[in-house]
């Protein structure tokens, strides 16, 4: 019995260490997580603001999409992502950082992004709430 168990560690192991299977995640939420944030946050880098939306929140999907003309006046030049924190309540929060500069004047300033990551019906697709702070600044003439 001990030596039925002992290879049947030994293959979790060996299948978790191929990348198949993760004996701490084993549902693979931090894998789709860490995908879809760098996907959105591509986007918004980018610019693309329509097919970002696709991950945000659906209640604030509208709030969000406003940001279409703000970004059509900067340009966003880099990015730096946190860490992700998960939370008890099964959400996951990333601070982002852009690096953005108006197309009028030469300035940069830093866009700071909260995002809080969360997955409807314990699924692995995972939806934002992000929190934009620092168009203010871009927006002034």
């Amino acid at each position: 019995m001990i030596r039925g168990f002992c290879c049947l560690l030994a293959l979790a192991l060996t299948v978790g260490s191929t990348g198949c299977i993760n004996l701490f995640d084993p549902l693979g939420r931090e894998k789709s997580l860490e995908s879809a944030q760098r996907e959105y946050t591509k986007l918004v880098r980018w610019g693309l603001i329509e097919r970002a939306s696709v991950y945000v929140d659906p209640a604030l999907r509208q709030e969000f999409l406003a940001f279409i003309d703000d970004f059509e006046s900067i340009r966003v030049t880099d990015f730096e992502i946190g860490n992700i924190r998960f939370e008890d309540d099964g959400q996951a929060v990333v601070t982002v950082e852009y690096h953005a500069f108006a197309t009028r004047r030469a300035m940069e300033v830093p866009i700071k992004e909260k995002q809080r990551w969360y997955r409807e019906n314990v699924t692995n697709t995972w939806l934002v709430r992000p929190e934009l702070e620092g168009f203010g600044v871009l927006a002034t003439p």
